[in-house]
């Protein structure tokens, strides 16, 4: 269990590092790409939720 907690977190870590590094040595300016992550990030939630709609039905208890 204590080798797959370390495990988990390293590759987590190593996942934030990547992002981190990647933003800094990226073309665009900050704003530029603060602008695109924001976007995606909306984006990914926005799938998250409407998939989350889908697949829980909805409760009739309200309605009565």
């Amino acid at each position: 269990m204590k080798n797959t907690t370390v495990c988990i977190f390293s590759v987590l870590g190593g996942m934030v590092l990547g992002s981190a590094i990647a933003l800094a040595l990226a073309p665009k300016t900050g704003q530029e790409m603060r602008g695109l992550v924001r976007d995606f990030v909306n984006d990914e939630i926005d799938k998250w939720r409407s998939a989350y709609k889908e697949a829980v039905p909805s409760c009739d208890c309200e309605k009565k």
